[in-house]
């Protein structure tokens, strides 16, 4: 199946992209469904109850790597908002052509094709020569930002910390290539996260080499956390806190 990319470069896939398509009795109408590369292979029968697991034998050999959802595509508001929403996103976008929309088999069929000709484009970019010009590390991170995506504030908060002490670790052991992929996954949990919990800070006192940057970063960290409670009280007293440290510090 040749693929339609609006936005994205079909030779690169980014692992993530919006799939739309028209309906063929009505161009303006548009259903759309958003397709994921994981970056690791799932057994899926491994979560599926004993009764049901013979029903997807195949899955459970092959390990599922691609899959679009909703596996057909739902009806959105227009073309221009999914245009918005791959740009902001950072989205791979997809035209899979004009089909009729009260057939669901058809569309069903159709998404998988694409799914599988997208996986096999992704796929290639793993191959040696194809691998020696991709930045490293950087599809992963891309890959994450759609996990990011999907993830309760709370998971979001619990990650960050994890990185958070990964970075430290990282910079105080001089390895630069796991800060540096850390320091790149923070980046992009905040750009999940509302400006208020003010992931800036904690990244720059995870990075900082200063002799409260760990009470710092820690201090930051607590203070998302409380306004994701909403525990105002607190959030209060941490700021007072935190303020007091960056006197010192100055």
């Amino acid at each position: 199946m040749d693929l339609t990319f609006e936005r994205g470069d079909p030779d690169r896939p980014r692992g993530h992209a919006i799939v739309y398509v028209r309906d063929a009795a009505d161009p303006n109408v548009v259903s759309a469904t958003y397709l994921v590369i994981l970056p690791v292979s799932m057994d899926i029968a491994k979560y599926v109850p004993p009764f049901l697991a013979q029903q997807v034998p195949k899955l459970g050999e092959q390990g599922l790597t691609a899959f679009a959802f909703p596996p057909a595509p739902e009806r959105v508001d227009s073309h221009d908002q999914i245009v918005k929403l791959a740009e902001y996103r950072g989205d791979d976008l997809i035209f899979a052509g004009s089909r009729p929309l009260t057939d669901p088999g058809l569309l069903l069929a159709v998404i998988g094709e694409v799914v599988s000709e997208y996986s096999a484009r992704y796929e290639r970019l793993s191959k040696p020569a194809a691998a020696e010009q991709i930045e490293p590390g950087r599809g992963v991170v891309e890959v994450s930002d759609v996990l990011y995506g999907l993830m309760s504030e709370a998971d979001k908060l619990n990650e960050l910390t994890k990185l958070v002490g990964r970075l430290r670790y990282a910079r105080e052991g001089s390895d630069t290539a796991t800060a540096d992929e850390s320091e790149a996954h923070i980046k992009v949990i905040g750009s999940h996260l509302p400006e208020n919990r003010q992931v800036d800070r904690i990244l720059a006192a995870a990075t900082s080499s200063s002799r409260d940057a760990s009470k710092l970063a820690q201090l930051y960290l607590e203070r998302a956390y409380c306004l994701y409670r909403e525990d105002y009280m607190r959030v209060k007293a941490l700021e007072a806190e935190i303020a007091q440290l960056e006197l010192d510090k100055g």
